[in-house]
């Protein structure tokens, strides 16, 4: 009896299912912490590189809100995974060295949304359009998006 029910657990431990959703061995955090640093920087050499090609060849007197709308994308890139690089180093030095994937995504988030609240200003100074509490408003969005993403974890 008990050597049917060895078999029978052996044979759901190798079923499709149990293969398809079994956990794979851990990788070790420093290497994936590693493969997401090159993808960055990786993002950051491309949208730097279009960005100053858009710089010196788009004629932005044919659309200018095409040339600032590619702009401001190709730098909010750049700016978000290099931002994101300092973030994360300032909590690894806080949290003396326990740093996972999960904290550089958060840093990732976080930089993005603080290039799109630059961006979104600069954008607006552009315009001519001066108004501190739109301004306010931006960046208070931007924090609730924060507050909204944190929560979802």
């Amino acid at each position: 009896m008990k050597i049917q029910n060895r078999k029978k657990r052996e044979t759901w431990k190798n079923s499709i299912f149990c293969i398809i959703t079994r956990v794979p061995p851990v990788i070790s955090p420093s290497m994936t912490l590693r493969l997401y640093s090159i993808i960055l920087l990786v993002i950051f050499a491309s949208s730097l590189s279009s960005a100053l090609l858009l710089f010196y060849y788009m004629n932005p007197e044919w659309d200018f809100s095409l040339a600032f709308s590619l702009m401001a994308f190709s730098v909010i890139l750049a700016g978000g995974s290099l931002f994101a690089f300092v973030l994360f180093f300032i909590k690894k030095i806080y949290y003396r060295g326990e740093v996972y994937v999960a904290t550089m995504n958060a840093s990732l988030r976080q930089a993005t949304l603080i290039m799109i609240g630059t961006i979104g200003t600069l954008g607006l100074s552009i315009y001519g359009i001066s108004q501190p509490k739109l301004v306010l408003i931006i960046w208070m969005v931007m924090m609730v998006i924060e507050v909204m993403a944190q929560a979802l974890e």
